[in-house]
């Protein structure tokens, strides 16, 4: 009866080191790509992501119509820094 329970112990933790990888690629799947550069944000957001309180910060033409969504901007900024340049909290913000 020992053996059995140990194989069966074997077996299960065997499965779930096959299966962790598979998990944090998905993960990793869903914020790649859309948040690699400004110009594969602005296919999903045309006028950029930014938290709900945010205003641009420019010297010309505000941006008003951006897409509104801290999840999604934090989601962005911390795969890629560098999305939000002048930190005013949209990123990839365009008229």
């Amino acid at each position: 009866m020992k053996t059995t329970t140990r194989a069966a112990a074997g077996a299960l933790m065997a499965l779930a080191l096959l299966a962790a990888p598979v998990l944090v690629t998905s993960a990793q799947a869903h914020t790649t790509g859309i948040h690699d550069n400004c110009t594969n944000l602005n296919k999903k957001w045309k006028h950029g992501v930014g938290r709900a309180n945010a205003v641009d910060k420019t010297s010309g033409k505000k941006v008003t119509n951006f897409y509104r969504n801290t999840k999604a901007y934090n989601e962005a900024i911390n795969h890629n820094g560098t999305l939000d340049r002048d930190k005013d909290g949209i990123a990839c913000e365009k008229a």
